[in-house]
Order: C-alpha cells, then structure tokens, then sequence
C-alpha cells in the first residue's frame, strides 16, 4: 500500500476491488493509527461514510477500514462500523 501523509492524515491507497465496504454508523468517529483507544487520531468518520473493510484486530474489537469519503486509512472501534 502507498501512503501519504498531509497535515497529519494518512491517505492511503484508493479501496481496491476486492475490499468489502460498508458505512459509519456515528459521526465524529475517531480512525486511529493502531487498534487501540489510546493510539493517535488520523482522522475521524461520520455517519454514512464509505469505508472499505481491510481487516480486524486480533481481539475482534477494532477494525482496519479506508474512509473513502476523506482519504484517511486507519482503525475504528467495532461498534462504528455496518455492512
């Protein structure tokens, strides 16, 4: 995956077509750098984002979407997250 990084928010690489999508379900929803509550902020979602689905933590608690909506590639707790 390529990066980039712009005024502290990571752009990842565009979803590609194999990633399943879905929606924030909050608004304001923080997307952190790692699968923790603690990890820094990248960017936040709100309600009916796009996100592409990219994977989840290995306690099921976090997952790893890509906001297509603005950009920012991250991780956002399981609760904010809809097919």
């Amino acid at each position: 995956m390529v990066a980039t990084t712009i005024g502290g928010a990571v752009l990842a690489a565009p979803a590609s077509a194999d990633d399943v999508h879905g929606r924030c379900t909050g608004d304001g929803v923080r997307i952190r750098a790692a699968a923790s509550a603690s990890s820094g902020v990248l960017g936040l979602c709100y309600r009916d984002h796009r996100l592409a689905h990219r994977d989840v933590s290995a306690d099921g608690q976090w997952d790893k979407v890509h906001d297509g909506d603005t950009g920012v590639s991250g991780w956002i707790a399981h609760g904010y997250w809809r097919w």
